[in-house]
């Protein structure tokens, strides 16, 4: 309906971690202050370009519920990163003078998500607190250190030994400790999987198989992978891969 308000929501309410930052003195007026308009998005494919304000001084959007993927593509190879909860980004920016690579890029919400919007009202609005916009954009230096570490992950060489550090390091943030496992509660498709670790999907499925077999691995009749015994701290302790030490 024309004229009708936007939802809205306290950044500080729908990730107490940055009200942990706050005295007590501080929080109510912070939470009232820190509204920020929201955007809901259906599970498919989404348009980043289209949400630009280009009238607003849009910053970007904080990850309020939900879970994003973003697909990179350069000469028909992908590589997929997972973002959730808390996640700071500017999805309609791409640096085309940083490379002389071409990259398509491409995002999906992969189940009902809803954004924060960071735009210049909300920035001015928390100055009071400059501790906010710190921890903001210390999320982007987060999101910068996970992508390294699966950047290093992809260079190993066997599959298999890719697929299960990418697990565990997903379920180092995604994880649920169960009686029988760490769950790791996301839509991992065997071609996702493969989109992740840098691998064709038949690779996959032929190593998950093995892990499966090894006892590493499981999946749930849900879908949802879990992950036995302990996480593999040194690649070289593990034993599927005993024989390259």
């Amino acid at each position: 309906m024309a004229g009708a308000a936007q939802p809205s929501i306290s950044i500080i309410d729908a990730d107490p971690d940055l009200g942990e930052l706050l005295d007590a003195g501080q929080l109510e007026r912070a939470r009232h202050e820190a509204r920020a308009r929201v955007r809901r998005l259906s599970p498919g494919e989404w348009d980043a370009a289209s949400a630009l304000e280009h009238d607003a001084h849009h910053r970007g959007f904080m990850i309020v519920d939900g879970l994003l993927s973003r697909t990179v593509d350069v000469l028909g190879r992908r590589c997929v990163e997972l973002l959730g909860h808390g996640d700071v980004m500017r999805p309609w920016q791409w640096d085309d003078e940083g490379s002389h690579v071409r990259a398509e890029v491409g995002w999906m919400a992969l189940e009902p998500t809803e954004l924060a919007v960071l735009d210049h009202g909300l920035v001015r609005r928390m100055a009071p607190w400059p501790q906010l916009g710190v921890e903001l954009f210390n999320r982007g230096t987060r999101r910068a250190h996970h992508l390294a570490v699966a950047l290093a992950i992809a260079h190993h060489q066997r599959v298999d030994d890719r697929l299960l550090l990418t697990l565990w390091h997903l379920a180092e943030r995604w994880g649920r400790v169960t009686t029988d496992g760490v769950v790791v509660p996301l839509p991992l498709s065997h071609q996702r999987l493969a989109d992740l670790v840098g691998a064709h999907r038949p690779s996959v499925t032929t190593a998950m198989g093995e892990l499966a077999r090894a006892g590493v691995i499981s999946r749930r009749d849900s879908g949802e992978w879990l992950l036995h015994g302990a996480p593999p701290e040194q690649l070289r302790h593990h034993k599927l891969v005993a024989a390259l030490s």
